[in-house]
């Protein structure tokens, strides 16, 4: 991967020397795909290290933490006194939490139908209003005489596409 990268034509003045150009775009992207996939094996390698030295610690831990929760269960009325949740310990803190509720609904289909149905439900369903983007793009000439709308972009952008051989 030593190669030298050529000196850059200060101006390009014939096809020849815009296939060069284009050339030297070319290789340079093979080396950056190169470069690229040495990287991702290097940080799969350390993710795999990494998860090979983790997994007996977190082992460890769920191990630990069950035998902790039997003895608080065990033992929760003579650990916390009043509203307490927690118990603080020469090492650390153990208790409870309130876990946040979470809403589960088997068919969501079927629940606005039946949210619709009943008047006094309908308060359960959200209404969302929002710009039209797509509608605005489309008729681009109505849209920019709206106040606070402009459109940018859409013009032509230069693009270079190096020929590309497979590395198989």
């Amino acid at each position: 991967m030593g190669e030298t990268v050529a000196a850059p034509v200060r101006r390009v003045r014939t096809q020849d020397q815009a296939a060069a150009v284009v050339g030297r775009i070319g290789a340079a992207q093979v080396q950056l795909s190169r470069l690229k996939a040495s990287l991702d094996v290097a940080v799969a390698q350390a993710n795999l290290a990494y998860e090979t030295a983790a997994a007996p610690l977190r082992t460890a831990i769920a191990a630990d933490t069950e035998l902790l929760r039997g003895y608080f269960d065990a033992n929760r009325a003579s650990l916390l006194s009043g509203t307490k949740k927690s118990v603080a310990l020469s090492t650390g803190t153990m208790g409870v939490k309130k876990t946040t509720a979470k809403l589960v609904v088997a068919d969501a289909d079927t629940l606005l139908t039946l949210l619709e149905e009943d008047r006094k439900l309908r308060r359960f369903i959200r209404t969302k209003s929002e710009v039209d983007r797509a509608a605005l793009l489309a008729e681009p000439k109505v849209a920019v005489t709206i106040p606070g709308v402009s459109i940018e972009g859409g013009d032509d952008a230069f693009f270079v596409k190096p020929l590309t051989v497979s590395a198989a």
